[in-house]
């Protein structure tokens, strides 16, 4: 027989596995429509659990798209946050931070495109998302500060205005180019990083190789400026 331990970790399991298909269940629904139109009875049908189900998990849907988004920030709080790398290599660090974040994006589209059109109009939501915002604005120009010190970066530029400029930048062609899923990832971070690079270094980078599947350990440019 199993072990009081055991029953609990299989109920915890249970839960969390409950709590996800309701998460999937909102995403699947709002694919054709919006999430104003959302409805726990809709979500609870997609899922195949009763209505009371829900409110075990959720006091309403949006805090289902809250817990979701949470979900993703804790599970990729090195990309969406602080995703920059200190190495002898600062393009290159660049490049994998974008390329790892559009990834992230685009694997995950569905629930940010929702999270966008909740964020005009539901406070909760949009101050998590500008939380996110700040963060990666935060740690971006710490890195543009810190590259500063050490000549990769003119030390004239204002290091908050250009920090804030290209995150906003980025996060908007995301929505654009990646909320639906339509775009390449690669080929949108392969752009972006173009202008990253001009921004911050003062010249274009030159053709970007896609980092590999495996990780962003791949990422390398064709030729690699010191």
């Amino acid at each position: 027989m199993p072990t009081s331990l055991e029953r609990r970790h299989n109920r915890r399991r249970r839960h969390e596995r409950t709590r996800q298909e309701l998460i999937e269940a909102a995403l699947n629904q709002s694919a054709a429509g919006s999430f104003k139109d959302l409805t726990v009875e809709g979500i609870t049908r997609e899922a195949g659990v009763a209505r009371s189900a829900f409110y075990v998990y959720f006091g309403d849907k949006e805090e289902l798209l809250l817990g979701a988004i949470e979900d993703l920030i804790a599970s990729h709080q090195n990309r969406l946050g602080r995703c920059w790398k200190q190495t002898d290599e600062p393009r290159q660090d660049i490049e994998r931070g974008i390329y790892g974040m559009a990834r992230v994006y685009s694997d995950s589209s569905g629930l940010l495109a929702l999270a966008g059109e909740a964020a005009t109009y539901d406070e909760e939501v949009r101050e998590l998302w500008t939380t996110v915002i700040e963060t990666t604005t935060e740690g971006t120009r710490d890195e543009i500060e810190r590259l500063q010190k050490t000549g990769a970066v003119n030390a004239l530029l204002d290091p908050e205005a250009l920090a804030e400029g290209l995150v906003l930048m980025t996060e908007r062609s995301f929505q654009i180019h990646l909320a639906q899923g339509e775009s390449d990832p690669g080929e949108v971070a392969s752009s972006l990083t173009r202008v990253w690079w001009a921004a911050l270094f003062g010249r274009p980078a030159p053709t970007m190789t896609p980092p590999s599947p495996e990780g962003e350990e791949g990422a390398h440019s064709d030729e690699t400026e010191a």
